[in-house]
């Protein structure tokens, strides 16, 4: 009963939200109830769940952000058994310039796998390709892009803003949101830059094949560096 009552919120603020975008977008137009339950549940599924801890400042979706463990994204985010294991392979990583007098490390190489993936929490699939990097004696998720086909029923404009707005408050250093939308496509961008870790995510909507495919990518730059 909980969980619908959070529904019926998420659906009323989705409607409300709509009421208020530009003129010209496509998501000007009032949703049927069906619809909007629909999108209203697709935009809790998407934030519910295990988070960030709210100091590493990153942001959260499906349960997934960047700077997890290996072994916690697996755990989220399982691999289809029916659609095969991930596909690795190790990937080099850009070497930051250093003065000539400054003796260069040599940086282990970066972990790129892909993977057809079912949630843990509904068992929704989705295409998901991460990079790993090791951290403290481990690998942990630099990088994490999921890509998922919406069902009909969902509007995709509406739930990008709203997972992009949900963005905005969970983190408190936010420096940047950067938003288009052009037809049926969305693309919204949001930085936290103010940390010693810059975090980064885009939310993608456009269509595909007769669907709307929703694309959330997370990503984290190393501690110290001035960009994602």
């Amino acid at each position: 009963m909980r969980t619908r009552s959070a529904i019926l919120v998420l659906a009323a603020l989705l409607g409300a939200a709509g009421a208020g975008c530009r003129s010209g977008s496509q998501d000007d137009e009032p949703l049927s109830p069906q619809d909007s339950l629909a999108t209203a549940r697709e935009a809790s599924e998407s934030l519910a769940g295990d988070v960030a801890d709210a100091a590493a400042q990153t942001y959260s979706y499906r349960e997934l952000y960047a700077g997890m463990s290996r072994r916690a994204l697996e755990t989220r985010a399982p691999a289809d058994a029916e659609a095969g294991k991930p596909v690795c392979e190790d990937v080099p990583v850009p070497e930051p310039k250093a003065h000539a007098a400054q003796p260069r490390t040599p940086l282990a190489p970066q972990r790129h796998c892909v993977f057809d993936a079912r949630f843990r929490r509904d068992g929704s699939p989705a295409h998901v390709e991460v990079t790993y990097a090791r951290e403290h004696g481990g690998e942990v998720a630099r990088e994490i892009i999921v890509s998922r086909d919406l069902p009909l029923d969902v509007d995709g404009l509406r739930l990008a803003r709203t997972i992009a707005t949900a963005f905005e408050q969970q983190t408190s250093v936010l420096d940047r949101r950067d938003e288009s939308f052009e037809g049926h496509t969305a693309h919204i961008r949001v930085g936290a830059t103010s940390g010693t870790r810059q975090n980064f995510a885009e939310v993608t909507v456009e269509p595909r094949g007769g669907r709307e495919r929703l694309t959330v990518r997370l990503s984290r730059a190393p501690a110290g560096a001035s960009g994602s």
